[in-house]
């Protein structure tokens, strides 16, 4: 049900005096709604009007005779991680090599350099302050494609837009990546198929009314060879976690910083964790004064690194425990592909890896495990050869890019992920701790319009007896 807020913006928008003022509203509620989790996941009515309003006004005569099988386009390409390096594996694919990329607001040098080698190439729409200049360079892409694979930011209204009037015009096949899967996107009505990549995604179709055309692709990763007994450290080595500090922020009764601190007092081994910031974030504060203060620091910061660097740091850990309340995402089956024992904890908003049945069930059950694979080096009960096999059929990028090949086929629909899901999804998680927050999440991306941050204040105020 649409709330007070949502229902005013869109008026707003409706009775927007232009379309770059239509379009700059659509994007700042997009973001608004992107990094604040109310519990809107979709707005296809949105989406649907503003094509009807204003889809006459572009020009989509265009030479169509001359397409090649797929373009990629991403709202922004990093020089690393996210979607940025997901295309970058897909794009060397041999189901998806005949690609083209397309980035729409920017580019790392870096990331250039990697996606320029689609056998396609990859283009960058040059800067363009006037939305629908903008979306008429898009559709002049889109003519040049048979499917298009969305892999946008979730306020990219511009690139649905111009994906939309393509699709009616030109008879593309869109398919929409559902990278960020846990909070609001547009996209979802204009996709004929949407590519989920874990249960908690899969969980959600109702809220996004795509139940009739979500199925599992998964997260693509470079894999080695297949292993399937870890590598075991013969002396006493190193725990490690990494992940983006903002993953490790508690809530929902999770505290990562609580768990090590309860953790070193009855282990022998040091804890390192990689990329948690410790002077930005209050909530390792305590544990960082604590340990500057000893000759011997029992707890680590290490600070973000290159991919590689980062894989080979962790690939030499004693074990490996998965951020949370928020998951870790890719790194947990990657460390675990390279032999490393690994642990975590079943938050209810998991769901993104078979590796996930390495998890406990609890933050004390997890310290329990733990405990005792340090002392004894054993998992009981854990089929680990299984486990692995399951991490190399979800996650090995030919096999995810022969999902996304083939999503178009009528037998791929409603394909769930291909493993047992070991705790129930809390599809609420990522609210309830939205609404445990002392502020809000502003937007960064968007310049902000002041009359939808009012309508936004007054529900933000109100969240919690809307519940």
């Amino acid at each position: 049900m649409p709330t007070t807020f949502i229902k005013k913006s869109l008026a707003a928008i409706h009775h927007a005096k232009d379309f770059n003022q239509a379009i700059q509203m659509s994007r700042f509620l997009g973001e608004i709604l992107w990094k604040n989790s109310t519990g809107q996941y979709e707005l296809m009515s949105l989406e649907n009007a503003l094509v009807e309003k204003y889809a006459s006004q572009f020009d989509t005569e265009l030479d169509t005779s001359d397409q090649y099988p797929f373009l990629h386009i991403l709202t922004k390409a990093y020089g690393t991680g996210g979607h940025t390096r997901i295309v970058e594996r897909l794009i060397h694919s041999d189901a998806l090599r005949a690609s083209a990329v397309l980035v729409t607001e920017a580019i790392d040098p870096h990331a250039l350099k990697k996606l320029s080698t689609a056998k396609h190439g990859c283009t960058k729409i040059a800067k363009q302050p006037d939305s629908k200049k903008k979306i008429q360079a898009i559709i002049f892409e889109l003519a040049k494609c048979r499917t298009v694979v969305l892999h946008l930011h979730p306020h990219d209204i511009e690139s649905v837009i111009a994906v939309a009037i393509a699709k009616k015009h030109f008879g593309i096949h869109v398919l929409m990546y559902n990278h960020a899967d846990h909070v609001f996107s547009y996209g979802h009505g204009v996709a004929d198929r949407v590519l989920e990549i874990s249960y908690f995604g899969w969980a959600l179709r109702n809220k996004r009314l795509t139940q009739n055309k979500s199925l599992f692709t998964g997260i693509p990763l470079t894999l080695p060879s297949l292993v399937t007994e870890p590598q075991l450290r013969t002396d006493h080595g190193y725990l490690a976690a990494a992940g983006s500090a903002y993953k490790f922020k508690p809530g929902q009764g999770y505290s990562f910083p609580d768990f090590v601190s309860r953790l070193i007092k009855k282990i022998d081994i040091p804890f390192i964790l990689v990329g948690a910031k410790p002077l930005r974030s209050w909530w390792w504060w305590p544990i960082f004064a604590r340990e500057k203060l000893k000759t011997k620091p029992r707890v680590q910061f290490a600070p973000q690194m290159p991919h590689e660097k980062y894989i080979q740091y962790l690939g030499n850990a004693t074990a490996y425990i998965d951020s949370f309340p928020m998951t870790g995402g890719t790194a947990f089956p990657e460390i675990l592909s390279l032999g490393v024992p690994c642990f975590g904890v079943l938050t209810g908003a998991h769901g993104y890896t078979p590796a996930d049945q390495l998890k406990s069930v609890d933050i004390k059950h997890l310290s329990h495990d733990l405990r005792h694979f340090l002392k004894t080096r054993e998992r009981p009960d854990i089929n680990l050869d299984k486990i692995i096999e399951q991490v190399y059929e979800a996650h090995d990028t030919e096999k995810v890019a022969k999902r996304v090949s083939t999503a178009m086929n009528t037998d791929a629909i409603d394909m769930p992920p291909m493993w047992v899901n070991p705790a129930v999804i809390d599809t609420r998680f990522y609210e309830k701790i939205w609404r445990e927050q002392k502020i809000f999440t502003f937007p960064i991306h968007t310049l902000p319009n002041i009359r939808l941050l009012i309508f936004f204040i007054a529900e933000w105020r109100n969240r919690n007896r809307l519940a």
